[in-house]
């Protein structure tokens, strides 16, 4: 089978040595019991419940300090020596150098502008992996009590704001949910592993004969429950992306599996 210039770059990326030194510092993951769970977006048809097998998640989301440690010890992920191919003119243009985020941004505050090969990148040098949407939604349809919050019509409505600074967990000090997670409804939105798979009918990415805009998976893919506005935008945003592609207020977190 020919490979395209595109997936031999990145085959060459992720099979470049890395630094003989590994992660440093120490990142805090949160288990995830699964369970059976009935998401707002429908998989494969799937009208009822689905299992969410059991995995550990990042208790708060990537960090400028950690990514820089990151691209200190994988320099082919710097903004000046990443292939093109596989970046966007915005990967992490508002850091002050191309190894550091500089002094005008919080170094514990999430790392954004970085698109999902980096992301993808970064957990594997973590010996972990993105998170599937599923996954994402299950830890993030909890509260600060309850795993399942999402039958609250108050707490759904407050996730509006997801995605701005008036979110619901925006703030640092605000309390994690029930697993011990901090920031799913946070001010950024974060990547999942198979965001490329939340197509529809109607995804118009690479075409010429129309509107780029009208991949909005919400025409095209049925909704187990529309009402669910928060899972929705994620839902549209992410089906809207390229793994190039980076955003100012899009950021990650890893997860892991359990057995």
């Amino acid at each position: 089978m020919e490979l395209t210039r595109p997936l031999m770059l990145l085959l060459a990326l992720a099979a470049a040595p890395a630094a003989a030194t590994g992660p440093t510092g120490t990142i805090a993951y949160r288990s995830i019991e699964g369970g059976q769970f009935r998401s707002a977006v429908r998989f494969e048809e799937a009208i009822g419940t689905v299992p969410v097998a059991s995995y550990a998640l990042m208790a708060r989301p990537v960090s400028n300090r950690d990514f820089e440690d990151f691209v200190a010890r994988q320099p082919k992920w710097r903004r000046d020596r990443i292939p093109a191919l596989f970046s966007g003119a915005g990967y992490l243009d508002h850091w002050a150098q191309p190894d550091a985020a500089g002094a005008g941004l919080d170094p514990d505050a999430a790392v954004t502008q970085v698109n999902w090969y980096a992301a993808d990148a970064y957990c594997r040098d973590q010996d972990a992996r993105l998170p599937t949407f599923l996954e994402w939604e299950y830890a993030a349809a909890a509260d600060a009590s309850r795993r399942d919050a999402r039958n609250d019509p108050r707490w759904r409505m407050r996730q509006v704001n997801d995605g701005t600074p008036h979110a619901i967990d925006a703030s640092p000090q605000a309390p994690a949910n029930v697993y011990g997670v901090h920031g799913l409804h946070g001010a950024n939105w974060e990547w999942v592993a198979d965001f490329a798979s939340l197509l529809g009918d109607g995804d118009r990415r690479g075409q010429e004969d129309g509107d780029n805009l009208r991949f909005c998976g919400a025409t095209a893919l049925a909704f187990n429950d529309p009402g669910d506005y928060g899972v929705v935008k994620r839902f549209v945003l992410l089906s809207a992306l390229q793994p190039r592609n980076s955003l100012g207020n899009l950021g990650f977190r890893c997860a892991r599996s359990q057995p």
